[in-house]
């Protein structure tokens, strides 16, 4: 190579040359700079996005302590019932009652449920109705696929609003 090169003439030795040095600069460019260009624009539009979430998560959580803060929830409590005697009685009320297994007491101021075969539709109405109306709050929940289409098997541990 050095001999072809050597046997040149003076001008088109410079011209190789200068050929020679902007095929490097390009394969420079292209290899190490523009892939580094590409992901730094990546990265920018990354940062962007997880600022618009940032700032609507915050706005979020200024609504949600300005809500606790009101003091008005929708919850009336048990009105004075027991637990035990409100978790059944809704539960047949919604549509539960060939489901409902078992009621029992848990502690001084819950109570365990059983329901098997029961539409998942109606648990999950069933468990908003009383964490809205009652105010109850749902401790421990296994809920279990029971073969039919959406019929669940739901072990859960329910807890008394507190005072």
């Amino acid at each position: 190579m050095k001999a072809w090169l050597a046997g040149l003439e003076p001008r088109e030795r410079m011209l190789v040359l200068a050929i020679v040095g902007v095929l490097v600069a390009l394969l420079t460019y292209g290899m190490l700079l523009q892939p580094f260009y590409n992901q730094h624009g990546k990265l920018k539009a990354g940062v962007a996005e997880q600022r618009e979430t940032l700032k609507w998560m915050q706005q979020s959580a200024a609504t949600l302590r300005q809500l606790r803060g009101s003091g008005q929830t929708a919850s009336t409590g048990l009105g004075g019932r027991s637990l035990l005697s409100v978790a059944d009685a809704s539960a047949r009320n919604s549509g539960l009652g060939p489901a409902l297994k078992r009621v029992e007491p848990e502690g001084s101021s819950g109570v365990r449920v059983w329901l098997d075969g029961a539409a998942f539709d109606s648990v999950a109405g069933w468990l908003d109705l009383m964490s809205t109306r009652y105010g109850v709050d749902i401790e421990s929940i296994t809920i279990e696929s029971s073969g039919g289409p959406g019929q669940v098997n739901v072990r859960l541990t329910l807890q008394a609003p507190g005072p």
